[in-house]
């Protein structure tokens, strides 16, 4: 009668086994899953980045020629420009200067001169 009693009572041991196991192993399972599954969109969102960052800088090397060729053909207009400007303005003073001689009249004119410097 004891080989009777033994059978439930190890089958009823290797279930309540079997269920703790279940219990433990799902949760880790899903947990594992989630991380999984969150890792997996931080990688994609991470080579999205990458490729956006990859495409700006490609999009940036490939101006630079165009830039640069630009930048020449403009430099010599601006050179000219400021020449231009520091002329005027000499000549702003120069005549100025000689107002101020023609006129006589020196205090006020001369804050003119100081003003457009």
């Amino acid at each position: 009668m004891k080989e009777k009693t033994i059978l439930p009572v190890l089958f009823t041991l290797v279930m309540i086994i079997c269920v703790l196991f279940l219990i433990w192993y799902i949760p880790a399972l899903e947990s594992r899953r989630f991380q999984l599954e969150d890792t997996r969109l931080s990688l994609e969102t991470s080579q999205g980045r990458e490729r956006r960052q990859q495409n700006e800088y490609d999009q940036t090397v490939a101006a630079i020629p165009v830039t640069e060729s630009e930048l020449q053909r403009v430099t010599p207009l601006a050179e000219a420009a400021k020449e231009e400007v520091k002329a005027l303005k000499k000549e702003r003073r120069s005549l100025r200067n000689e107002m101020t001689e023609l006129t006589g009249n020196g205090s006020s004119d001369s804050q003119e001169v100081k003003d457009d410097e």
